[in-house]
């Protein structure tokens, strides 16, 4: 301290001596550093004791994921069935080995449909919630038993609310609507539910809503109406949906969240933007995005707390182009998490694609797909991926997986590489 500022205190201050003072307030100063770095350890201390309390994957200031208050990589599967089978087949809970399975080889999580595919899957909710919710139950329990994470998606088709409740699909747009009212009931019921389970790592909309986005002859390519399976008797142009309406309800989605959950990730559960998305939105017409065009339109369709930004994509045909130059997969997952990390967000490959439609679906062919996505996932520090799909079982999907025939190969290739690759 400078003596200076004493120079004109009298000889004596509170019966000391001037001399003294400096002396004095050096260790009254120290004292008071101590007991502010001492304050500020209790501080730090208490927020990661907080951190790491916290259940689930939430995200850094950042935008890097956690998970017990530390930095998170992993890559799982998703598991569509897990609820959908049981939804429709109360006596079947294979999904309790499935996860032991998995847990077993070192696959930490999987993505569900939390919800029903189409209206018809909600006549028990609308009927029977106990019943209903005793069914996810068995599910989020049997999860949590294993160690394995889930995250859930609360609206996997666009189509399913608004065939429920008898509305076009721009109702979800309308903040007033049956198609919001029941997406926040739905909402508030699940996320209440399970906000304090360890299985619970994450919050989803919906699956690949984007791609139905601002198309320029929606009306030739509405989805088909089965009026037997809900409200909903026929298509209009009012079922074209647009980045407005998705925004909106994404927005409203997440405030209804955040009311109960406010840590957790929130997730789009989007594809990757059409390579003409940019172009759909501003100009109503198909064009080949440039590669600055496809990173905003990524950024539009993940925004705001929605972190990580998620994307489907495989390293297939055909192949991806940024203003028709055809670009490769390594190239277009740099791409795509240049773009998170420019707004501070991580980026998931939500699913990638082993065995694609009308490809070679030999156990060699996809195990060099996965490893190609897998050297991706390295290259460019993806913190989180999943593969697409694990027993799944109610339809034929060519790309599903399992531990107990010859594709259990690729699920082993994707555990050692957890092995050697997470965080944690």
């Amino acid at each position: 301290m400078d003596r200076r500022v004493f120079r004109n205190l009298p000889p004596s201050v509170s019966g000391k001596n001037v001399d003294t003072i400096p002396r004095v307030s050096s260790l009254i100063i120290t004292r008071l550093l101590l007991a502010f770095l001492l304050s500020q350890t209790i501080t730090a201390m208490s927020v990661s004791s907080q951190a790491a309390s916290l259940p689930g994957l939430s995200v850094a200031r950042d935008g890097s994921l956690l998970r017990n208050g530390v930095p998170y990589r992993g890559v799982g599967v998703n598991y569509t069935d897990a609820f959908l089978r049981p939804l429709r087949h109360p006596e079947d809970e294979s999904y309790r080995d499935d996860f032991r399975k998995l847990a077993a080889n070192h696959i930490p999580f999987a993505r569900i449909a939390a919800c029903g595919y189409p209206a018809s899957d909600y006549q028990l909710y609308l009927q029977d919630k106990e019943k209903y919710f005793k069914v996810l139950d068995g599910v989020v329990q049997a999860a949590e038993e294993s160690n394995v994470g889930l995250i859930a998606d609360l609206f996997w088709s666009n189509t399913a609310v608004p065939d429920l409740v008898g509305e076009p699909r721009d109702q979800w747009g309308n903040s007033q609507s049956k198609t919001r009212q029941f997406m926040r009931t739905y909402i508030r019921e699940v996320v209440s539910r399970y906000v304090n389970s360890p299985a619970i790592w994450g919050w989803e909309f919906g699956n690949e809503y984007n791609l139905s986005l601002d198309s320029p002859d929606a009306w030739r390519n509405l989805p088909p109406v089965n009026p037997r399976l809900g409200k909903t008797r026929s298509r209009s142009p009012d079922d074209a949906l647009t980045t407005e309406i998705f925004t909106s309800a994404l927005s409203d989605f997440a405030r209804t969240v955040r009311e109960i959950d406010d840590h957790r990730m929130l997730l789009t559960g989007n594809s990757v933007p059409r390579f003409s998305a940019y172009h759909m939105q501003t100009e109503r017409r198909n064009g080949a995005d440039n590669a600055e065009q496809f990173a905003t339109m990524l950024l539009r369709q993940n925004p705001g707390p929605f972190n990580p930004i998620c994307i489907h994509t495989a390293p297939v045909s055909p192949m991806p182009h940024f203003a028709k130059r055809p670009i490769s997969y390594n190239e277009l997952i740099q791409t795509c998490a240049g773009a998170a990390r420019s707004a501070s967000k991580s980026l998931y490959i939500e699913e990638f694609v082993t065995c694609p439609a009308k490809t070679d679906c030999s156990v060699a062919t996809r195990r060099d797909h996965v490893s190609e996505v897998l050297a991706a996932i390295q290259a460019h520090n993806v913190p989180l991926a999943s593969v697409w799909v694990y027993g799944r079982k109610m339809v034929h999907d060519p790309a599903s997986l399992s531990f107990d025939d010859d594709t259990a190969s690729v699920l082993q290739l994707i555990g050692d590489f957890n092995r050697k690759w997470s965080l944690r």
